[in-house]
């Protein structure tokens, strides 16, 4: 057996002996001797992932002898296929969901909301408000319901060479969006082939763009209170226009076409300053730089002019309840008992998140044993530390960003400006929303 596997089954003996001391009031939720049965549903799920699921449905079967939870694995996104179960009225009673299928779980009356679930619940205010705040955003008829509880986020980074700002006068690394296109410029040297900046030209590159320009802006919603889109305010053509107008001057030719693998192979080895991408990447820069943390670092969102460091709030997903559940209370129970202490701790962990749950957040040891992991830490416990209302779950939004990806192209070789552009980008976001939010 592998060695995870057997630390996950070790991990849940310990969490069912922990669990099995809990509260009074907590074992009279599932106190009935009647036979109660859940299925529960999860999906991207790894072998280890699994593991990790059925150690925990086993754990809280041990501390509630009348309850059976039947766990099914999905190895990828499960949508068409939890749609098709919904359709059905055959749908699991808890699914570990990504963030966006919820919008169209809840606008197809599959899902429950658990508003009064989590506002009578003692754990509340130990979920980073932010979490709950982006989950609101998925309930697209406007109450801001709280259709799943969060258990961990992804935080977008910029990754620094940080030998090369010291060199470049930066010896504490970037703290503004000025300090970030001034270092951009003094660490390109192009006769060593070592460039300031590496620019996601390629596929996927819209979808860091706009998180850049609402941290320049500080602006704090795709949509205005009018319900008007904001992605073409004069901010952000000027940050575009800055952006983009490193390219040649502070980054490779070749970035023009450059995805993430080409993004990553340009910063680790040694061609590029700085990057834009996530945590996800981490072990590959650890081991591209041979552990040496004098070399490189991460860091959020730099601060704008208000002082403030705007981020997106990206959320793997969290716990939804099916409509046609039978035992919606002891789908809660267990709902609240994955989503809190040592059992998202592990979720977080194996998924490649952070945890939004503020006790774990605080005190994880895998947490504060790699910087990384630490500054996105600071960056979310920090209360200066902002988020804008991305709507992500607009039906249509891959398509928008491929498109912006081939006209991001154009702008950086001057065939278009970057207001042609955002003016484009603005007009197909305000159509997407009119039919899909503002129709609600």
């Amino acid at each position: 057996m592998k060695k995870g596997l057997i630390t996950l089954l070790v991990f849940a003996l310990l969490v069912s002996s922990v669990f099995a001391q809990g509260t009074k009031e907590d074992a009279q939720a599932t106190s009935s001797d009647s036979k109660v049965t859940l299925t529960f549903w999860s999906e991207y799920a790894t072998p280890e992932r699994t593991a990790y699921v059925e150690a925990m449905a086993k754990a809280y079967e041990e501390a509630h002898p009348n309850v059976t939870i039947k766990v099914t694995s999905l190895p990828d996104k499960a949508a068409k296929k939890v749609l098709a179960a919904y359709e059905a009225g055959e749908g699991p009673d808890v699914f570990l969901s990504s963030g966006p299928d919820v919008s169209a779980h809840y606008n197809n009356d599959y899902i429950i909301a658990l508003d009064d679930y989590f506002n009578s619940w003692d754990e509340k205010d130990n979920f980073l408000s932010g979490a709950i705040d982006t989950v609101k955003e998925y309930d697209l008829t406007g109450e801001n319901h709280i259709l799943y509880i969060p258990n961990g986020i992804s935080v977008t980074t910029i990754w620094t060479r940080s030998d090369w700002l010291k060199e470049a006068g930066y010896p504490d690394g970037i703290k503004t969006w000025e300090d970030f296109f001034d270092s951009a410029v003094k660490m390109t040297d192009k006769s060593k082939d070592r460039y300031g900046l590496a620019i996601r030209g390629g596929s996927g590159g819209s979808k860091f763009l706009d998180r850049m320009m609402y941290s320049y802006s500080g602006i704090d919603s795709l949509f205005d209170e009018n319900g008007k889109c904001t992605i073409n305010n004069p901010k952000h053509v000027e940050f575009v226009e800055r952006y983009f107008g490193l390219y040649g001057k502070a980054t490779a030719e070749g970035d023009l076409n450059y995805g993430w693998t080409e993004l990553s192979a340009a910063f680790d080895s040694g061609k590029a300053g700085i990057i834009i991408h996530n945590l996800g990447s981490a072990e590959d820069h650890d081991k591209a730089f041979n552990g040496d943390l004098t070399k490189f670092a991460a860091m959020g969102m730099p601060l704008n002019d208000k002082g403030e460091s705007m981020n997106l709030m990206i959320q793997p997903g969290g716990m939804t309840i099916s409509k046609t559940c039978k035992n919606p209370d002891i789908a809660w129970d267990f709902i609240a008992f994955m989503s809190t202490g040592d059992q998202v701790d592990e979720y977080a962990r194996l998924w490649g998140s952070i945890p939004v749950y503020k006790p774990v957040l605080e005190t994880s040891d895998w947490i504060y044993s790699k910087p990384w992991f630490e500054a996105a830490a600071e960056l979310l416990l920090n209360p200066s530390t902002k988020y804008y209302k991305s709507y992500k779950f607009l039906p249509n939004i891959s398509k928008i960003y491929s498109e912006m990806d081939t006209e991001s192209q154009y702008v950086m070789t001057g065939q278009m400006t970057a207001k042609e552009m955002l003016d484009n980008w603005a007009k197909m976001l305000q159509d997407s929303y009119d039919t899909f939010v503002s129709s609600k």
